[in-house]
């Protein structure tokens, strides 16, 4: 099975697709190449940062797929995303550099491997942040969704040096160039409700995933509902 490094060497845009970029009212060529330029150093965030990586290349896919059926509008914010993703893997990684090593002793024995739990689907995020949900093409924050940041910030001030990345996502339903704009959103929202609340801004990031991770891989209003979420991720 090949790892999520094994793709980043063929991540590069056909000649064909270069081309485009020359034509009038296109893609400027210089766009494309500063989207390149960041998706070939992910080669070294695969460990340090999957999570962004994967997502940074799942778009950046998606920008030569769109490329391809020329729709240049909806590639040159993929293009960006790209590219702001990859950035966004790069710098957690050099904030994990900086941070030392923990001095704690080895254990003087190897534990038992233990079997893999499987996986369920909880509305739990990281250190008993929750998630929050919304209603179909909406960013606006509903009275439950308010009660649950609510617990989060009450988490939050009990645990002062805690910096969180909020993450919005969207359902799969509208194009890649909405959904981003719609997730940093719904990110923003969250921020600015944990502000008033009493949050230091400084303590929180915020990302655009659009509709490229989904809690539920199924389709249906069912699915779609879980996957019109923020989450909450702790920032090492």
């Amino acid at each position: 099975m090949k790892t999520l490094s094994d793709k980043i060497p063929y991540l590069v845009i056909p000649a064909a697709l270069l081309m485009l970029a020359g034509c009038p009212k296109r893609i400027p060529q210089e766009q494309i190449d500063q989207a390149e330029q960041a998706i070939r150093g992910l080669d070294r965030t695969t460990d340090c940062a999957p999570e962004t990586t994967r997502a940074a290349l799942a778009t950046w896919e998606n920008a030569q797929a769109l490329l391809r059926q020329e729709k240049y509008e909806q590639a040159r914010a993929a293009l960006l995303a790209a590219k702001k993703l990859a950035e966004k893997a790069k710098a957690e990684c050099e904030r994990k550099k900086k941070q030392p090593e923990s001095k704690a002793p080895l254990p003087k024995t190897e534990p038992e491997p233990q079997p893999a739990a499987k996986e369920t689907v909880t509305d739990e995020g990281p250190q008993g942040l929750q998630r929050v949900f919304f209603a179909f093409d909406q960013f606006t924050l509903d009275e439950e969704a308010k009660k649950t940041l609510e617990q989060n910030a009450e988490y939050l001030r009990r645990h002062p040096g805690v910096r969180v990345q909020i993450e919005g996502h969207c359902d799969e339903r509208g194009s890649t160039e909405y959904n981003l704009a719609l997730g940093e959103r719904r990110a923003q929202a969250v921020k600015e409700y944990l502000v008033k609340l009493g949050i230091s801004p400084d303590r929180m990031e915020i990302i655009s995933y659009g509709e490229e991770n989904p809690l539920d891989p199924g389709t249906g209003e069912q699915a779609w509902a879980r996957n019109r979420r923020a989450e909450f991720r702790e920032l090492k």
